[in-house]
């Protein structure tokens, strides 16, 4: 008899790789694959991140690049998604931002710059491959 691993739907969230808790803090560097969750304080580098998310009770102090990135906490530092950054209500957000998409909801703070991306890597590549030239 065969046997199929059930799969998630494509709206049903992933379960997180690595959940650093409340009243948890770690400082250095993370090599996280698939989904990391800040519930606590982090301050360093994170690598290989394909999504992050910062609880309500998270604090962040790191440049990041991640594919998707979802705030509700507080951030200081810049992000950089290669697709959406999503900003919810009592974040703060310290840093410049560059995504593909950001949403924002009403009752977050954010100070910093906002760079939007035309076509994830392909089109930063591009970019920057024309300006080297010219």
């Amino acid at each position: 008899m065969m046997k199929f691993r059930n799969r998630p739907a494509p709206d049903e969230p992933v379960a997180p790789n690595t959940v650093i808790g409340v009243s948890s803090s770690f400082r250095g560097t993370l090599m996280v694959t698939g989904t990391l969750v800040i519930e606590g304080e982090f301050e360093g580098d994170i690598l290989n991140c394909d999504r992050l998310e910062i609880g309500e009770h998270g604090v962040m102090r790191a440049d990041i690049e991640v594919r998707e990135a979802l705030i509700r906490g507080r951030v200081h530092g810049n992000i950089r998604a290669l697709g959406t950054i999503e900003m919810r209500a009592g974040a703060r957000v310290e840093g410049d931002v560059a995504a593909m998409s950001v949403m924002m909801e009403p009752g977050v703070f954010f100070t910093g710059r906002c760079t939007m991306l035309e076509a994830g890597t392909a089109g930063v590549d591009i970019v920057s491959e024309g300006r080297a030239r010219g």
